[in-house]
């Protein structure tokens, strides 16, 4: 089975990156957990799955992938926390001045940091919302 290179498996008409009105921002980062590891293995996980995405959407009556989805390079800037915040907050600043729809995915809860202060950045008002696989229940 070959490696999906790109959100959704859609052809080069839907993923340009010039023409595309949405960017996928891929960071597999696995710094900061502190059990099993292999967050970092989200981002290629959900881009593979995307792939047997079903586009239309019955509400709008659209198929979003018809405004462009581009699937960026990784965001890889080693083992330090704050370079990765850092590398994600430029990447993204970045897709916002060029009026890009920009979704970051991720596997560990750190990668959210530059995104979130990215968007503060341009945006006068920002509501984040963080998607997990389970709760965090603990006091700390």
């Amino acid at each position: 089975m070959s490696k999906t290179e790109n959100f959704g498996a859609l052809p080069a008409e839907y993923s340009d990156a010039t023409e595309a009105k949405i960017v996928v921002v891929p960071v597999p980062y696995d710094g900061t957990s502190t059990w099993v590891k292999g967050a970092d293995k989200g981002p290629q996980a959900i881009i593979e799955a995307s792939a047997n995405l079903e586009f239309y959407d019955i509400e709008t009556d659209s198929e979003v992938h018809h405004r462009g989805i581009f699937t960026d390079s990784v965001v890889d800037a080693g083992p330090s926390p704050d370079r990765m915040v850092a590398a994600v907050e430029q990447r993204v600043r970045q897709h916002l001045a060029s009026d890009k729809f920009t979704v970051v995915i991720g596997g560990e809860h750190s990668v959210s940091i530059g995104a979130a202060r990215a968007h503060a950045g341009h945006f006068a008002d920002v509501t984040v919302l963080q998607l997990d696989a389970h709760s965090d229940l603990r006091d700390e």
